[in-house]
């Protein structure tokens, strides 16, 4: 390809014969080569917070062996991102992070104000100390749930407490004045305690089932009759012509007119007077 310089604009190259191309072409060509490297700087740079960001990490790598320097430098980046919140290039949450970028790579350990703290207060190092609990004396289990007389209790239970109450007053005015009229007021006054009649129910059947597991007899059964003694077999007498009788035994036995009984055993020749 043949090229000649014209005289147009120096140092610029066009075809031979071809008039040089200017204005609106020169323009476009200009326009969007400054663009392209815009958007080159761009990338390597970044945004205002990363650039912020990159420069803490490079002054952190810079002078770890000198804390002063880096101190200085650190404060000097503090400016710089408030100055850049100013001119809204950042925003707070940038800010924040930053702030804690600094903190972090700060060698004094110093802290800096924050536009959104979320911090927990508890953890707050100005936190007050917990006020002393004043226990006082020792109370028992019974004496912390006993209510007091004025204190609040639920309606649960409660009315259905007061009608039980009140029925159980009416039944027994009603069975002492039937009492009274039927001449029997002391029988009602020593009467015996109610009570629920499903209570007494458990209590049998709880004492019927340890008496069975422990292999004792019912409690419920009905004990077994004792055997009645037998009666001694009254004596047989058997009368003789002389008005003498003879038991089973051989013993013969003799009323003498006054109503008083002589025995004589067998083999004996006297009788003997029989006294109880």
């Amino acid at each position: 390809m043949d090229v000649a310089w014209t005289g147009h604009e120096p140092f610029h190259l066009t075809r031979e014969g071809e008039p040089f191309k200017s204005g609106l072409h020169q323009s476009f060509f200009m326009a969007r080569k400054r663009g392209g490297f815009s958007r080159f700087m761009g990338a390597l740079t970044g945004t205002p917070y990363e650039k912020i960001l990159k420069q803490i990490a490079k002054l952190e790598s810079d002078h770890a062996e000198d804390d002063a320097k880096l101190a200085r430098k650190l404060g000097d980046v503090v400016e710089e991102v408030l100055a850049a919140y100013e001119e809204e290039e950042i925003d707070a949450e940038e800010h924040d992070l930053l702030m804690d970028a600094i903190e972090d790579a700060d060698p004094d350990g110093r802290t800096f104000d924050r536009f959104e703290d979320d911090g927990d207060e508890f953890y707050d190092e100005d936190m007050p100390d917990a006020p002393d609990i004043k226990t006082g004396r020792r109370k028992n289990l019974d004496e912390l749930m006993a209510t007091t007389d004025d204190s609040f209790v639920g309606s649960f239970g409660r009315d259905e407490f007061e009608e039980f109450r009140a029925k159980m007053t009416e039944d027994f005015i009603q069975d002492s004045d039937d009492a009274v009229k039927a001449g029997d007021h002391q029988a009602a006054v020593l009467s015996d305690a109610r009570v629920f009649a499903n209570a007494e129910e458990g209590v049998e059947d709880v004492k019927r089932q340890i008496a069975l597991e422990s292999g004792l007899s019912d409690p419920d059964a009905q004990p077994e009759p004792e055997p009645e003694p037998e009666p001694e077999p009254e004596p047989v007498h058997e009368e003789d012509d002389g008005g003498i009788t003879v038991d089973e035994d051989g013993v013969e036995w003799y009323e003498d007119e006054e109503g008083s009984w002589w025995y004589r055993d067998p083999g004996e020749p006297d009788w003997v007077l029989y006294e109880e």
